[in-house]
């Protein structure tokens, strides 16, 4: 048997001492019946870090132990973490979402019934049925806001009959997916997100744009430390100094740098772009499209560590108008690829919220990048370092 292969962890949230009868049906039935491993911290298979408290100890085990979450919310809202005032099962909940794994609520039925009733009057006495309204605020959150399904219970029962079809549906889900694992090569890349792949394997309408602008999101995803360094203006590594005598020079070497990354941006956007996304009609190739991505993301980078440079740089004194404006000289081709990819997944989104039929409509999404004109640039440069050296010499 294959030591990295494992049973599934499915925790079960919810407050203890109210639902503790329920809480142990659930563990036998995840056990005897499913021979999954339970996550729940009365039992002594909860692994802990002695280290932490027990809020952080229950999001540990969320984020590094759980597959799957069964959420259970009945009339407590149960112990409050002081430093966020939300409850743990809230707190387990949230990390749960951020983790991305499949998320079954049950809410006490008695509990549901009276959620419409605390959104016509929050300020009424329900306290009969709940220990804090706070249970609906969460209650509708998950519902409202979240859109997360919700099912109804009265008894451990009804949550293990529901659960034993839900599993069953992932299941079926999993072996559909693995058959199309099997038969369609899927590029490596470790940016891609599950979005990104599920569009290579089903390959919706236009789903060589959705992709495109998917992949790009994921890429430039993956390089969020650097852009927040160059957001916040981060200035780190070997400084070089700049003067009046050495200016020319220097810039020019810059602008040589700069040349590189602007060809190979020309190249992607004039041809490589296109080809990867195939002629109207025909199929595009997913590898292609994620290589252009890819590559797109690292003229994204080189931009940034470009200005990041000239931002290093000592410059004389005279000369700090000119660095300011060098620093920013690359900020359109950064601001250009970074938004691109949400601008074509907003594009593809409003042409298919149009009313059918859409048959007889063809879409056209033009992929553009300006380029900044360097020799306007260069001229205004030397224009105000020749202003500068006049001056200077008066």
């Amino acid at each position: 048997m294959n030591k990295h292969k494992k049973a599934p962890s499915v925790i079960v949230s919810s407050t203890f001492y109210d639902l503790r009868q329920i809480r142990a049906d659930l563990a036998n039935f995840i056990v005897d019946e499913l021979s999954y491993a339970p996550l729940l911290s009365e039992l002594n298979s909860f692994p802990i870090d002695p280290d932490s408290d027990t809020v952080n100890n229950c999001r540990k085990r969320v984020e590094n132990d759980a597959d799957i979450m069964v959420l259970i919310i009945g009339g407590r809202y149960g112990y409050i973490d002081t430093s966020t005032a939300k409850s743990i099962t809230n707190i387990e909940y949230l990390t749960a979402r951020a983790k991305g794994i499949p998320i079954y609520v049950f809410v006490q039925k008695n509990v549901l019934a009276l959620l419409p009733v605390w959104k016509d009057n929050k300020n009424a006495d329900f306290s009969a049925a709940v220990d804090d309204t706070r249970i609906f605020d969460f209650i509708d959150t998950i519902r409202s806001v979240d859109k997360i399904w919700m099912f109804e219970f009265e008894t451990a029962q009804n949550i293990i009959e529901t659960l034993r079809l839900q599993f069953a549906y992932i299941m079926t889900e999993g072996l559909s997916w693995n058959l199309k694992f099997k038969h369609k090569k899927i590029p490596k890349d470790p940016n891609l997100s599950g979005e990104s792949i599920k569009l290579i394997l089903e390959k919706p309408s236009a789903w060589e744009y959705y992709l495109f602008a998917q992949s790009l999101i994921d890429q430039i995803n993956a390089l969020d430390d650097i852009r927040r360094e160059y957001e916040l203006g981060l200035v780190l590594g070997i400084r070089e100094q700049v003067s009046l005598d050495n200016f020319s020079a220097w810039l020019h070497l810059r602008l040589e740098e700069l040349t590189l990354v602007v060809q190979a941006l020309n190249k992607l956007v004039s041809t490589a772009i296109e080809q990867s996304l195939g002629p109207p009609g025909q199929p595009g190739d997913a590898d292609a499209i994620i290589f252009v991505t890819r590559k797109l993301a690292t003229i994204y980078r080189e931009a940034i560590e470009w200005s990041q440079r000239i931002q290093r740089a000592s410059f004389d004194e005279e000369l700090a108008t000119v660095q300011s404006e060098m620093a920013v000289f690359s900020s359109s081709i950064i601001d250009q690829i970074s938004t691109l990819g949400p601008n074509i997944k907003k594009q593809l989104e409003e042409f298919f919220a149009l009313p059918e039929p859409r048959e007889t409509r063809v879409i056209e999404i033009k992929i553009t990048i300006s380029i900044p004109n360097a020799d306007k640039f260069i001229a205004t440069l030397n224009a105000t370092v020749n202003e500068i050296r006049n001056r200077l010499l008066r």
